[in-house]
C-alpha cells in the first residue's frame, strides 16, 4: 500500500542547532515519508538568534517558514475566554498558536507535530502509521507521571475505558503530590471528569489524521486548536475531540526519540529562562550534528 507523504509542523523559538538536529535525525530515519516541512518562527526570539543561520543549516530541505504577527509564547496571555473565542475568527491570532499555521495550510492526509529539541533514533513515522489503527491521532497519551490514577486505574493505553465520576477523581487527588489540576480548578463541578486532567496527546511528537481532525477543529469545527495552552498544550483539544467520540492511539515517542537530551532536567523549558543552559544545549547539539554527519 502506498502511503501519501506526511507534512511536518514545528514551532521554533531559538535553538537553531537543536532544530537542525531534530529535522536531520527525523529525515535520517523517516525521510521516505516526509513531504513538506512547516516551521513557524515565533515573532519574538532569544538574543542572538539568526533566522538566516537556521535557514543555512536546513537549506536543502523543503521548508515553508512563517512568522506570525502576534507572539503568544509558551503560555497564551489573553485569559478571558470570550475574547479568545472572538480572536479565533481571525488568522492573525490563530496562526500565532503553536502548529496552527501548518494545520490550516497542509494538504497532506497526515500532519506530524514535533518539538524542535528532539533527537530521533528510529523510524517514528512508520511506527506511528502502523499504530494509528484508524484513529484520529497517535503518540504518547497522557502525562501519567502527574496523575494519581496512573498504573492502578489507568495509563495511556487505557484512558478510553477508565471513566470515573468527578467524586472519584477528587478522591484520587487527596494528598497527591502533583496537584496542579486542583490549584487550576480542573476538579470543579462544571468540569468534565473524563478525560482526566492530565490526559493529552503529548505534542513533542504526534501524528494527526487531518481528514478526521480538520473538520472538527477550529477554524472548521468546534474543538480548540491543538496548540491551545490551558493547564498544558494540547489538553483542551484532546478532551474536546474525545468528547466528540474520537480516540487517540498510544505509542510513546520514547520508542523513537529522546526529548531534550542535552538538558540536565530532561526538559527544554528551562533553557528558555537560563542563558547558560541554553548555550550549553546548543553547543552539545552542534557537536552531535557535526559528528553524526547529518
Amino acid at each position: 500500500m502506498t502511503i501519501s507523504k506526511i507534512d511536518i509542523a514545528m514551532n521554533v523559538y531559538g535553538k537553531p542547532y537543536q532544530t537542525a538536529l531534530t529535522l536531520r535525525s527525523l529525515m535520517k530515519y523517516s525521510g521516505q515519508h516526509v513531504g513538506k516541512i512547516f516551521i513557524t518562527l515565533e515573532k519574538n526570539q532569544p538574543e542572538g538568534f539568526s533566522v538566516d543561520h537556521l535557514k543555512s543549516l536546513l537549506a536543502d530541505l523543503a521548508i515553508e517558514y512563517y512568522t506570525p504577527r502576534m507572539y503568544l509564547g509558551w503560555t497564551e496571555k489573553i485569559r478571558r475566554p470570550w475574547i479568545v473565542q472572538t480572536l479565533l475568527n481571525f488568522p492573525f491570532y490563530r496562526h500565532a498558536i503553536r502548529y496552527q499555521y501548518a494545520w490550516e495550510k497542509t494538504k497532506a492526509k497526515y500532519l506530524f507535530l514535533s518539538h524542535n529539541d528532539m533527537v530521533y533514533h528510529a523510524d517514528v513515522l512508520s511506527g506511528y502509521l502502523e499504530n494509528l489503527q484508524g484513529r484520529i491521532a497517535v503518540g504518547h497519551v497522557g502525562q501519567c507521571w502527574n496523575c494519581p490514577a496512573h498504573e492502578v486505574h489507568c495509563d495511556g493505553s487505557r484512558y478510553w475505558s477508565y471513566r470515573p465520576a468527578m467524586e472519584e477523581v477528587r478522591d484520587l487527588y487527596v494528598g497527591w503530590k502533583a496537584d496542579r489540576a486542583v490549584h487550576q480548578g480542573q476538579l470543579a463541578d462544571d468540569k468534565a471528569s473524563w478525560p482526566l486532567p492530565e490526559c493529552r496527546l503529548n505534542e513533542q511528537a504526534a501524528l494527526i489524521d487531518m481528514e478526521m481532525a480538520r473538520p472538527i477543529t477550529v477554524p472548521k469545527g468546534p474543538c480548540a486548536p491543538i496548540g491551545t495552552m490551558t493547564m498544558d498544550i494540547g489538553i483542551k483539544w484532546f478532551k474536546e475531540v474525545a468528547l466528540q467520540g474520537f480516540q487517540v492511539s498510544h505509542d510513546s515517542y520514547f520508542n523513537y526519540a529522546r526529548h531534550s537530551m542535552f538538558s540536565v532536567a530532561g526538559s527544554g523549558h528551562g533553557a528558555l529562562f537560563d542563558r547558560d543552559l541554553y548555550m550549553h544545549e546548543e553547543k552539545m547539539a552542534k557537536e552531535m550534528l557535526e559528528s553524526a554527519g547529518y
